[in-house]
């Protein structure tokens, strides 16, 4: 058997002990990351003393979401609701919420944690995983943790084996292969990227979406219905692109 999340056989269940630990270390930091994004919401400066690219309104409007824990607590609270039905526990209605944010992400962390044992068991764990793991990431990157890498993409000119960095933001840009210099604009990039039959190119979940019009939730369901093919994270955007045709 696979693990549901990188596919590597596994001896029993549905997850490997790699995957199993990575998820338990990403739900224990989501408490620091949160408390910690508040921190960062008078946007920052790059090294030469220019304004960063962070979304801004006078504020880092991305430290100022996840502080909020909006979309934090969106994600724990409905598979903590789900739990609790699934495993007759006092439905979510009943409890007595905390009296702060940081407290509530805290204590909805507490309950997942002390449920991991049986939700590694579930059939949509390779959902939640993911989940988590993207809220993991954009609070790393909130509390600049590590510096986001640039979107890359094989160039589809035959014969050339070079990388092209892409801006899946801004589909009129232009896009230029440093190797064979042959020049697109994103958008068609893209095209010939998803009708390539030759190659594979892989995307992650932001640029996907970005890219298709689709909601992470709606992407999430079709990897998982038809089973796209995945690597360290990014997915094969050309079976998305099919499998997408057929919904």
């Amino acid at each position: 058997m696979n693990c549901v999340i990188c596919k590597y056989n596994v001896e029993s269940g549905q997850i490997c002990k790699k995957c199993y630990s990575s998820l338990k270390f990403a739900l224990k930091e989501l408490p620091e990351l949160q408390q910690g994004a508040a921190a960062f919401i008078t946007p920052g400066r790059s090294g030469s003393g220019s304004p960063t690219t962070e979304r801004s309104i006078g504020v880092n409007v991305n430290a100022l979401d996840y502080s909020m824990g909006k979309e934090l607590l969106g994600v724990l609270h409905k598979y903590e609701a789900l739990i609790r039905r699934a495993r007759r526990l006092t439905p979510p209605a009943l409890l007595k919420r905390e009296a702060s944010v940081d407290k509530e992400v805290v204590a909805t962390v507490s309950f997942h944690l002390a449920h991991l044992e049986w939700t590694v068991q579930q059939d949509w764990l390779d959902i939640f995983a993911g989940l988590i793991k993207e809220l993991h990431s954009k609070g790393m990157a909130t509390n600049k943790k590590f510096i986001e890498q640039p979107r890359k993409i094989p160039c589809p000119t035959d014969d050339c084996k070079a990388h092209i960095v892409i801006d899946i933001e801004n589909l009129l840009a232009g896009a230029t292969c440093h190797k064979c210099r042959t020049s697109w604009t994103m958008y068609r990039l893209l095209a010939l990227a998803m009708n390539n039959p030759n190659r594979t190119f892989w995307l992650d979940v932001d640029a996907i979406c970005l890219w298709m019009k689709i909601s992470k939730a709606d992407l999430n369901k079709i990897v998982k219905d038809y089973k796209i093919s995945t690597r360290n994270g990014l997915y094969d955007i050309s079976a998305i692109a099919k499998a997408k045709s057929l919904v």
